[in-house]
């Protein structure tokens, strides 16, 4: 096929997703919808096997996603993760410690590969994924075991995971969010409201200095800089034999890269590139779906499944006894940890709409939204963004073969 063929064609099927996810208010995510036409056309041969092959975004994806890691720690200040200390602890720790506990009980129920990759699409996000993909491309070229699934099947099983969990996770924390809500708008009533700072609109800032000269602050200059990150991340890596992961490296790199002013903040905004590395980045997500047969998706129904509702639970369990400990409400607790399965936008959207239906009168729904809202995107930074990516470089390399 054709590249601007196979190219378009991808960006329709992205276009459609992304209607769709407008339409539902993010009820059900971009990603869902895309996956389900990738399945489907691959499966029935509606869609050509090497349609995102010959669509050339998988080479510059495969480039490109240690920059946007890089990106995401520019994203996140030390000021503001001190600020929100509580949230932190509470999204952080809900990842790290879900992450032990389904990797113990999986490698139990299943095996260890099985017990990593769905751990991994649980905690994690798109990057997650994406390391347990390459992971598994490394022990098949490796000519290793991989376990009760096939390469390829354990290559899809953390996707179809991602996808399915960000519906869970909505459909969940709306419903709590709901309850945070009510209990913010009576205290508001009640006069004895402890009000939060506003979110920080750091990011969107364009003022912001760096200590870089001039010609390193142009687009093309802050692309080279990111380059260099993640070249760097690639040796510290290396100098630890690949145990530390070379996108854990990154995203620490980038958060000290921010703070010490030599990169500015969300540091991909202004090379106006953001969104075409980023769907090169989800369309290898998609990749395994090719391969795939409709009959074997049958031996991944129970993985998902108990993958999705010990996750669940695990969180539910853990946020709540943290969030007791930090002095947070239960409800709000629960949602910090429920973070971990949708991350941002899906905070600020879920958040706006519980503030939106409780509210009575605008001065309620603001109330609602400056008590809850910076509270609920810092969450979705340290479970996704974060955390995941931390938890998730370290436990790809214990998948064997």
């Amino acid at each position: 096929m054709e590249p601007i063929v196979a190219f378009t064609i991808v960006m329709l099927i992205w276009t459609i997703g992304e209607f769709v996810s407008t339409k539902t208010k993010a009820l059900v995510s971009m990603m869902l919808v895309a996956s389900m036409i990738f399945l489907i056309g691959f499966a029935g041969d509606f869609l050509p096997h090497n349609l995102i092959q010959d669509s050339g975004l998988l080479g510059l994806g495969n480039a490109v996603i240690g920059i946007i890691i890089v990106h995401l720690g520019t994203m996140m200040s030390l000021e503001d993760l001190k600020a929100q200390w509580r949230t932190f602890v509470i999204g952080s720790l809900t990842v790290a410690l879900m992450t032990v506990v389904l990797i113990l009980v999986g490698q139990l129920v299943f095996d260890r590969n099985i017990a990593i990759a769905g751990t991994a699409s649980i905690t994690g996000g798109t990057l997650s994924i994406l390391m347990v993909q390459d992971k598994v491309s490394e022990l098949q070229l490796a000519g290793g075991d991989l376990g009760i699934l096939s390469n390829y099947l354990l290559a899809v099983f953390p996707l179809l995971i991602l996808n399915l969990k960000n519906l869970v996770g909505f459909l969940v924390t709306a419903n709590i969010l709901k309850k945070e809500a009510l209990r913010v708008r009576g205290e508001y009533r009640k006069g004895n409201l402890t009000f939060y700072e506003n979110e920080v609109e750091e990011n969107t800032k364009t003022d912001h200095k760096s200590i870089l000269p001039d010609f390193l602050q142009t687009p093309y200059g802050t692309l080279f800089m990111l380059g260099v990150a993640v070249y760097v991340s690639r040796v510290l890596s290396s100098l630890t034999n690949g145990y530390v992961n070379t996108f854990v490296i990154a995203l620490l790199l980038g958060i000290l890269l921010r703070h010490f002013k030599v990169l500015k903040p969300n540091a991909l905004s202004s090379t106006d590139s953001f969104g075409l590395l980023m769907i090169s980045i989800m369309v290898i997500a998609f990749g395994p779906l090719a391969d795939i047969v409709p009959a074997d998706l049958l031996a991944l129904v129970w993985p998902i499944v108990f993958y999705l509702l010990a996750g669940v639970g695990i969180i539910l369990l853990i946020s709540y006894i943290v969030g007791k400990k930090v002095g947070y409400s239960v409800p709000l607790s629960l949602a910090i940890g429920m973070t971990t399965f949708f991350g941002f936008p899906g905070t600020m959207v879920l958040t706006k709409e519980a503030a939106a239906a409780v509210g009575e009168t605008e001065e309620e729904i603001a109330v609602i939204e400056q008590n809850i809202l910076p509270i609920m995107v810092t969450a979705g930074f340290s479970t996704v963004t974060i955390t995941s990516v931390i938890t998730g470089g370290l436990i790809v390399g214990l998948m064997i073969g």
